[in-house]
């Protein structure tokens, strides 16, 4: 059961990572290149990491984890960077304040996942 849902992951990503290329290719909106990047990124990072667990490479699926979770980070905390500047450049205080949450979220989540990946 455990290799079926690999497989499936393995083709789903194999699919998006597809899609987003063929996406990226044939738009010629900037903002549009930004956002699809992170996401093929992920798609590509499982896409190795399932295909190294398979032919049983785990030293190497754990890098291709190591990159996906930072790309990831970079990613939401991009977003966060930009979000807090909009806002700012709006005067728009409160969307700061509230954002402090997600920075603090994401803060714990990037330290949990940090301390997991250094234990493994």
């Amino acid at each position: 059961m455990k290799n079926i849902n690999k497989t499936k992951q393995t083709f789903t990503s194999l699919f998006v990572f597809g899609l987003l290329t063929y996406i990226l290719f044939n738009t010629k909106d900037l903002i549009t290149i930004i956002v699809i990047i992170p996401f093929l990124i992920f798609s590509l990072g499982l896409f190795l990491k399932n295909i190294f667990l398979m032919l049983d490479k785990k030293s190497i699926a754990r890098i291709m984890e190591i990159i996906y979770v930072i790309a990831f980070f970079i990613y939401y905390f991009g977003f966060l960077i930009y979000w807090d500047y909009v806002a700012i450049g709006n005067n728009d205080y409160m969307s700061v304040i509230l954002s402090l949450l997600a920075w603090f979220g994401g803060l714990f989540v990037a330290y949990k996942r940090y301390s997991r990946l250094k234990n493994k």
